[in-house]
């Protein structure tokens, strides 16, 4: 757009389209990013900094993915696990489970927005690396209302469980960092497991 066409703007309009404009670029510098992490994964000899790498794009994605669902006033977080609960089941490749969502709609907060953003992406990351080892299965990411101003995200799996006395179960980075980023999000996580499947559950502030 033209100097005099952005100067016949109303202020309202003005501010949208600036807004919009720097949620579009910082959407990109994540994009950006993400495929550097995944560049300098795929050209490491070391399997375990491959892995770390490839997480870390996946996070940067998942970060970035929201800018797409930003709004005036917060982030549209139904829309955005809408988006990316396809996405998640790709990474796992053909036989992955299936994702299902069922989320009421909420405007989150910055801070909410990304820590529930990678707790969401780390605990349904987990469910399809693990829970189903000779089978396929079923994965369900549930976002609802519980009053006082609080949501909660719920995954589910049907799948084998895990035993919560391993060391994966009590020291593994994955729950050691959703919990680490359930505080953030002034909230409380739990998770229990059993042979018939497992379920994570975040009560967190809105």
């Amino acid at each position: 757009m033209s100097e005099s066409a952005e100067a016949n703007l109303a202020p309202e309009e003005a501010a949208a389209r600036a807004a919009s404009e720097m949620r579009h670029r910082s959407a990109n510098i994540f994009q950006l990013l993400a495929a550097l992490a995944r560049m300098r994964s795929q050209k490491s000899a070391d399997p375990e900094l491959r892995r770390q790498l490839a997480w870390m794009a996946d996070a940067i994605g998942t970060l970035g993915a929201l800018e797409r669902h930003r709004r005036p006033d917060g982030v549209d977080f139904a829309s955005y696990l809408a988006e990316m609960a396809p996405v998640w089941r790709r990474r796992q490749g053909l036989n992955a489970a299936e994702v299902a969502l069922e989320a009421e709609s909420f405007l989150l907060g910055d801070n909410a927005a990304a820590a529930v953003a990678v707790i969401a992406q780390e605990l349904v990351g987990n469910c399809l690396a693990h829970a189903f080892t000779d089978r396929p299965g079923r994965v369900v990411i549930h976002l609802t209302g519980v009053g006082d101003g609080r949501c909660q995200l719920t995954v589910t799996d049907d799948g084998c469980g895990f035993d919560p006395a391993s060391e994966e179960g009590r020291d593994g980075f994955g729950l050691w960092l959703v919990k680490s980023l359930a505080s953030q999000a002034r909230g409380e996580f739990e998770i229990a497991t059993s042979p018939g499947g497992t379920v994570g559950r975040l009560v967190f502030a809105v």
